[in-house]
């Protein structure tokens, strides 16, 4: 099995944490209980698309607050590059492009409250 390492940023605050690959089965091993009785979450909603006109529309998976737009209209993307950086819940999510295309509109900016499956960006 594999361990890998990654950083965690909570609360403005940056953890590292290495994190053990497990077979399908195997029982987990909780070191510490009282973390393990409250664990940090995150949302695994997909982001969702909608086709709209001639365009592919990116929502919002949850309520939250953009952090940072990482794209700029007329910019050419690859699905799974990284367009929108959303905070929700004290955690940063990367929203990324589900399709190949060129952004046609940009609906936030930095700073903005958004609600879940709320329009974030047009792709054509």
């Amino acid at each position: 099995m594999s361990v890998r390492k990654f950083k965690i940023k909570i609360e403005g605050k940056i953890f590292e944490a290495e994190v053990e690959e497990m077979t399908e089965g195997e029982p987990a091993a909780v070191e510490n209980r009282r973390e393990a009785q409250n664990p940090v979450t995150t949302s695994s909603a997909p982001i969702k698309t909608a086709f709209i006109g001639g365009g592919k529309s990116v929502t919002s998976p949850m309520p939250g607050k953009i952090i940072a737009v990482k794209c700029s209209q007329g910019q050419t993307v690859k699905k799974g590059d990284v367009l929108i950086i959303l905070e929700a819940m004290k955690m940063e999510q990367e929203i990324k492009a589900k399709v190949d295309g060129t952004i046609s509109e940009i609906k936030v900016t930095a700073g903005t409250a958004v609600q879940k499956e709320e329009e974030l960006i047009v792709i054509s």
